[in-house]
């Protein structure tokens, strides 16, 4: 019993830095508006809505570049295929609704050229 509690003191004195560099999840990036030479202005951004869903996309080949948690409603991906950017965000079906199959809804954000679209 006495062995264990140096090996315990020392795995806990290890381990203490590591917990000073864990992160929530929470926004870390500065505000619009705040005060700071690292604030961002809020630009007005164009979403349009995009009548296929996250399935179709990736059947058409776009490619899932980043995931995240959207908000415990679901999950936001973001695809690209060329030089297109779209957002996706995937609901799961919920016991106990009227929602029982799987639904997304996505965004385009930026345009395709007409170079991309003849391709």
């Amino acid at each position: 019993m006495k062995q264990l509690s140096p090996i315990f003191m020392a795995l806990t004195l290890l381990l203490l830095p590591a917990s000073g560099f864990a992160r929530t999840t929470g926004d870390w990036l500065p505000q619009s508006g705040v005060k700071s030479p690292y604030s961002p202005l809020a630009v007005p951004t164009t979403l349009k809505p995009v009548p296929d869903s996250l399935a179709s996309l990736l059947n058409k080949d776009y490619r899932i570049t980043t995931t995240a948690d959207y908000g415990g409603s679901g999950a936001l991906f973001t695809l690209t295929r060329q030089k297109q950017t779209v957002l996706c965000v995937l609901t799961a079906p919920t016991p106990g609704t009227d929602q029982n199959v799987p639904t997304s809804r996505c965004w385009s954000l930026s345009e395709p050229t007409l170079e991309d679209v003849k391709k």
